[in-house]
Protein backbone atom coordinates (compact mmCIF):
# COMPACT_ATOMS: atom_id res chain seq x y z
CA UNK A 1 0.00 0.00 0.00
CA UNK A 2 0.66 3.87 -0.24
CA UNK A 3 0.83 6.36 1.65
CA UNK A 4 -0.25 9.49 1.35
CA UNK A 5 1.28 12.38 -0.55
CA UNK A 6 3.42 15.21 0.57
CA UNK A 7 5.49 18.55 -0.43
CA UNK A 8 7.57 20.53 1.16
CA UNK A 9 8.40 24.38 0.28
CA UNK A 10 11.79 25.67 1.10
CA UNK A 11 12.32 29.01 1.42
CA UNK A 12 15.73 31.91 1.68
CA UNK A 13 16.22 35.28 0.43
CA UNK A 14 19.65 36.96 1.07
CA UNK A 15 20.91 40.71 0.48
CA UNK A 16 24.28 41.91 0.21
CA UNK A 17 25.39 45.33 1.28
CA UNK A 18 28.77 46.75 0.41
CA UNK A 19 31.13 48.55 3.19
CA UNK A 20 34.59 49.90 2.25
CA UNK A 21 36.89 48.38 0.25
CA UNK A 22 36.26 44.28 0.10
CA UNK A 23 34.45 44.43 3.67
CA UNK A 24 30.62 43.45 3.16
CA UNK A 25 27.43 42.55 5.29
CA UNK A 26 24.88 39.75 4.07
CA UNK A 27 21.35 39.80 5.85
CA UNK A 28 19.58 36.29 5.49
CA UNK A 29 16.16 34.76 6.07
CA UNK A 30 15.58 31.35 5.37
CA UNK A 31 12.63 28.94 6.37
CA UNK A 32 12.37 25.12 6.36
CA UNK A 33 8.47 23.64 5.69
CA UNK A 34 6.93 26.77 5.06
CA UNK A 35 3.76 25.76 5.07
CA UNK A 36 3.62 23.28 8.19
CA UNK A 37 2.22 20.48 6.41
CA UNK A 38 2.88 17.07 7.77
CA UNK A 39 4.41 14.03 5.85
CA UNK A 40 2.35 10.98 7.43
CA UNK A 41 3.85 7.79 7.01
CA UNK A 42 2.56 4.15 5.25
CA UNK A 43 -0.74 2.61 6.51
CA UNK A 44 -0.76 -1.06 8.30
CA UNK A 45 -0.57 -3.60 5.75
CA UNK A 46 -0.68 -6.32 7.81
CA UNK A 47 -4.52 -7.57 6.83
CA UNK A 48 -5.03 -9.38 10.64
CA UNK A 49 -4.15 -6.45 12.54
CA UNK A 50 -6.97 -4.62 13.98
CA UNK A 51 -4.99 -1.11 12.48
CA UNK A 52 -5.40 -2.37 9.12
CA UNK A 53 -5.24 0.32 6.66
CA UNK A 54 -4.67 3.17 9.44
CA UNK A 55 -2.19 5.37 9.64
CA UNK A 56 -0.30 5.72 12.81
CA UNK A 57 2.84 7.60 12.18
CA UNK A 58 4.59 10.41 10.90
CA UNK A 59 7.15 10.23 7.78
CA UNK A 60 10.41 9.99 9.18
CA UNK A 61 12.00 12.36 11.00
CA UNK A 62 8.87 15.49 10.67
CA UNK A 63 10.34 18.92 10.90
CA UNK A 64 8.14 21.72 11.96
CA UNK A 65 8.30 24.94 10.36
CA UNK A 66 11.46 26.40 11.06
CA UNK A 67 12.76 30.29 10.23
CA UNK A 68 16.25 31.44 10.23
CA UNK A 69 17.43 34.92 10.60
CA UNK A 70 21.06 35.87 10.29
CA UNK A 71 23.57 38.61 9.25
CA UNK A 72 27.05 37.53 8.00
CA UNK A 73 30.06 39.87 8.27
CA UNK A 74 32.70 39.36 5.49
CA UNK A 75 36.53 40.66 5.17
Amino acid sequence: FRGPGGWNLDFSIFRSFPLTGSHRIEARVEASNLTNTPKFGNPTSSVTSGDFMRILSLYGSYAERQVRLALRYSF
